[in-house]
């Protein structure tokens, strides 16, 4: 029983604690390990947390102006295509100074260009996507959460070419059998304020910059807690749209499914599509 099932929708949305029943009841009574990644996690099979994104140039200079960690960043560079990539989250023992040099060219919020973005992470994805599927995966947030903040929060790129690159995503992996878990909370006001109170101020203060301070928030005039909220009604509508044009089987949980029914309703579906056969 293998398959790939990718858990998205907005913050707040329950995404963990749905992914992480899910793995759990696969392992538990479905006869086969399932492997739950939550977001975050740096040694993540296709996607990017703390992974610096160089040109050859960039990897050189870096080697220069650390030469007593040249040996230790050599061993860890991985060279894809023209670029070059550091997984630094991976390596906390590394010097500050360096990491936080490393941290500018991160893959999601470092001095990246899109192209360059969209080029690595693609070409990540299809290397997963050529391994042999063996047990089931649960992903967080990595099809579509990730892409909307890299296209339209960051670089406030056209829905077009975030459509085209998530869609890349879905067919690199295909072999993998790919099925989207989307938790839709409805207008999200509620769910943001009470993710809000739930989390610490630092949090909050981070993500409303990030998504107004610059791409799309920026040009739009987006401000405070309610430009976040306007942010995510935005995103919201653009997720919903694009999960009719994915390549997938979709299980849409809709606003108001309780915890009890929600969960039901994704292991039935689930557990359908991973004993199908293709």
């Amino acid at each position: 029983m293998s398959g790939l099932i990718l858990v998205e929708g907005l913050p707040g949305s329950g995404k963990t604690t749905a992914a992480s029943a899910l793995a759990t009841w696969l392992s538990a009574t479905r006869g086969h390990p399932a492997t739950h990644w939550p977001e975050g996690r740096a040694d993540h099979p296709a996607d990017f947390e703390s992974v610096a994104v160089l040109t050859a140039e960039q990897f050189d200079a870096l080697l220069q102006r650390h030469p007593d960690a040249a040996a230790a960043l050599a061993e860890a560079a991985e060279r894809d295509g023209t670029h070059t990539l550091v997984r630094f989250g991976l390596h906390p023992e590394w010097p500050a100074a360096l990491l936080d040099e490393l941290q500018t060219h991160d893959a999601y919020d470092g001095d990246v260009r899109i192209e360059a973005h969209r080029e690595v992470l693609l070409s990540s994805w299809r290397r997963f996507g050529r391994t042999e599927p063996t047990d089931a995966q649960v992903w967080e947030c990595v099809l579509i959460q990730n892409p909307v903040c890299a296209f339209i929060a960051r670089h406030d790129r056209p829905a077009d070419e975030l459509r085209d690159h998530i869609r890349g995503l879905v067919d690199a992996v295909s072999t993998h059998r790919p099925v989207i878990v989307y938790l839709d909370p409805g207008d999200p006001a509620d769910v943001l304020a009470r993710a809000a109170a739930e989390r610490p101020r630092e949090w909050l203060d981070a993500v409303i910059e990030y998504h107004t301070a610059q791409g799309y928030g920026l040009r739009m005039g987006l401000t405070g807690f309610d430009g976040y909220v306007e942010f995510m009604r935005h995103r919201r509508r653009l997720e919903l749209d694009l999960l009719a044009d994915l390549d997938a089987p979709v299980v849409l949980v809709e606003p108001g499914v309780d915890g009890e029914r929600r969960d039901a309703l994704i292991r039935d579906r689930i557990a359908r599509h991973l004993d199908s056969r293709p």
